[in-house]
């Protein structure tokens, strides 16, 4: 395994208020649930490869053991690890699904702070960032995106959301955009997606404890808004979802991604 161990350095020379000796500064998403709504080992277009730089820190005064739950896409998560972080230590890997994991394609990943006896942890402190990069063809470089890791607490619990400024003002048929939705409901879930003025609707069956990855092409307006509504029957509350837009550059690679916005 490539990953490595990190000191954390706790910051404190730009911090608004003044920390007292001992005092620990947290990261506004310090949880003891996480949810990486989009990670993968998995081949893109236009002969790019894709990996998941991911940064996972204990922040707690104590050591922490983590379950790891890998959600793949268009199937319900069967694969579930465990490994501890040192007290205010962090694990990093440049390809945590195959390094860590094990895993290869396009997944989500849930992230849980857990006992030694594998209940759930309600003392956890976990931090983590994620960016989804891939070599750029024809040169030396690489191209990402980043795509914030969400504290369980944070997951939507209606029935609709919003994607907004997804495609590009200038030449908006250089880009590609897709949509993610992450279903961690115990049940299947049907979702609706369609796209401001368009008229089009696109259904999408999601597996309990899974992910899809759907594509809209290029030539989407940047004024368009995507819509996305949880049309699932048959008494499918509670709901616990979340979507994420991404929009990558044909050209360059050049790419950016956004959390939805959940609706009323």
């Amino acid at each position: 395994m490539k990953s490595s161990v990190l000191i954390i350095t706790i910051f404190c020379a730009t911090a608004v208020f003044a920390a007292q000796p001992n005092d620990v500064v947290l990261p506004l998403s310090a949880s003891p649930q996480l949810l990486i709504p989009a990670a993968g080992n998995v081949a893109g277009a236009n002969g790019t490869f894709f990996r998941s730089d991911i940064t996972l820190v204990n922040l707690a005064s104590h050591d922490q053991n983590i379950k790891l739950q890998w959600l793949p896409q268009g199937a319900s998560a069967t694969s579930s690890m465990t490994i501890t972080i040192a007290a205010q230590r962090a694990l990093r890997s440049a390809d945590f699904v195959a390094e860590v994991l094990a895993q290869s394609g396009l997944g989500a990943i849930v992230i849980n702070g857990v006992t030694s006896a594998g209940a759930a942890d309600p003392t956890a402190l976990l931090w983590a960032s994620s960016r989804i990069w891939t070599n750029q063809p024809g040169t030396n470089g690489t191209t990402s995106q980043s795509l914030p890791a969400v504290p369980l607490n944070a997951l939507f619990s209606g029935s609709s959301a919003a994607l907004f400024a997804l495609s590009s003002v200038n030449v908006p048929s250089n880009f590609r955009v897709n949509v993610g939705i992450v279903n961690l409901n115990a049940t299947t879930h049907t979702y609706a997606i369609s796209q401001s003025g368009s008229g089009s609707v696109n259904l999408v069956i999601i597996p309990a404890m899974s992910m899809a990855q759907i594509s809209l092409g290029s030539g989407l307006s940047a004024t368009q808004e995507v819509l996305i509504q949880d049309v699932t029957t048959g008494g499918a509350a509670p709901n616990s979802w979340i979507v994420y837009g991404s929009t990558v550059d044909n050209i360059t690679g050049d790419a950016w991604s956004e959390l939805g916005v959940p609706g009323q």
